[in-house]
């Protein structure tokens, strides 16, 4: 079962086809709440050392994204995508693994959580949705 807390390769949809699967990407999943999950997007693109984070980004460095089975990547909680729990959408999810990598220790949950709930409250605005 993909769960709160993942790590999962799907096919996070694009700008140009916010309905349709995109190319196969990790993601964060927030929750889910089946038949639905609600994940956020991952870059392995290094963030701008000069550049100030804005809300509702997260830099993991070479440590943490070791920790999860990954090379260092940033999530944006900013660019989400409500996704059903298909094949469509997970492609592995038939398979032993589901396509998780790994799942975020409590800790890290929780951060993340803070931090979607303080997006959410202070510039919803900012907040991308995609999916069907």
């Amino acid at each position: 079962m993909i769960v709160e807390g993942a790590f999962v390769r799907t096919l996070f949809p694009t700008d140009e086809r916010p309905r349709q699967p995109g190319l196969l990407h990790i993601c964060y999943c927030l929750g889910v709440a089946p038949p639905l999950s609600l994940v956020a997007y991952t870059s392995s693109q290094p963030w701008p050392a000069a550049m100030p984070l804005p809300l509702g980004v997260r830099v993991f460095e070479r440590r943490q994204a070791a920790a999860l089975n990954q090379r260092p990547f940033v999530l944006y909680l900013n660019r989400l995508a409500k996704l059903p729990l298909t094949s469509k959408w997970f492609p592995a999810i038939g398979t032993p693994s589901r396509g998780i990598i790994a799942v975020a220790p409590a800790a890290i949950r929780d951060e993340l959580m803070a931090a979607m709930i303080e997006l959410a409250r202070r510039r919803r605005d900012l907040v991308a949705t995609l999916g069907p």
